[in-house]
């Protein structure tokens, strides 16, 4: 038992002292890991907002055509629909909900961006837009 513990010993000298001998090789690979981690940050960051510009660019594309005098729901459905297969990849399971009423139009787009880092999962991105509707009123 003496002899192993006395070996354990100098094996954790020998240890210890390549660690202070490394003159800063040590930290290198952290530092690798470090930026590639940062990397990944900033490309999941730019995906997750080029996504909340398309879910907005595609409530806004949606809203213009289903406030149109005589338009309709299904009308504002499929011009988000369109922009949204224009820009493919940059949302996944896309949803567009489109309420009108005699005076508003409330245009929905919700959906989720691709993950960079793996067992990552951001929030869905979700747009929502209310207006009035376009309507004609007879000159008094």
């Amino acid at each position: 038992m003496i002899m192993g513990t006395r070996q354990q010993h100098e094996r954790t000298r020998r240890l210890l002292q390549r660690l202070v001998d490394d003159q800063g090789w040590a930290g290198t690979p952290v530092m690798i890991i470090g930026i590639l981690f940062l990397l990944l940050i900033g490309f999941q960051a730019t995906l997750w907002l080029n996504g909340k510009n398309v879910a907005e660019a595609a409530t806004q594309s949606g809203y213009t055509v289903a406030r149109a005098y005589e338009s309709n729901d299904d009308a504002g459905v499929a011009a988000a629909q369109q922009l949204l297969d224009e820009l493919r990849g940059s949302l996944r399971d896309a949803k567009i909900t489109i309420t009108r009423t005699a005076d508003t139009v409330t245009v929905t787009v919700t959906g989720r961006v691709a993950t960079v880092m793996p067992g990552v999962e951001l929030p869905p991105v979700t747009s929502t837009l209310t207006g009035p509707v376009e309507r004609w009123v007879p000159a008094q």
